[in-house]
């Protein structure tokens, strides 16, 4: 019943997972890393113009790439942030 009064709260506001997201990635990645998203996050944006990118919507896709691998989510976001990091610094 709490998932579902979650699932459908987030369908109508967006801002529930971004928030449970952050919080999520507060609790699993250091702060370094966790600053490192957030400069990946303001890069991307900023190519993107008018079309921002949530943390949320980063964290998904690295969701999605660690479906086709042995890695665990926090190690594929610690690879993204790694490999990403480079470009932007």
């Amino acid at each position: 019943m709490a998932t579902t009064m979650l699932l459908t709260s987030g369908i109508r506001n967006a801002e529930i997972f971004n928030e449970v997201v952050d919080s999520e990635l507060v609790r699993l990645l250091d702060p370094e890393r966790l600053k490192r998203l957030r400069v990946i996050q303001k890069y991307i944006n900023k190519l993107n113009g008018d079309s921002k990118i949530s943390i949320f919507l980063i964290v998904a896709y690295v969701a999605h790439e660690v479906v086709d691998t042995t890695k665990t989510m926090h190690e594929k976001v610690n690879d993204c942030i790694d490999a990403n990091i480079k470009n932007i610094e």
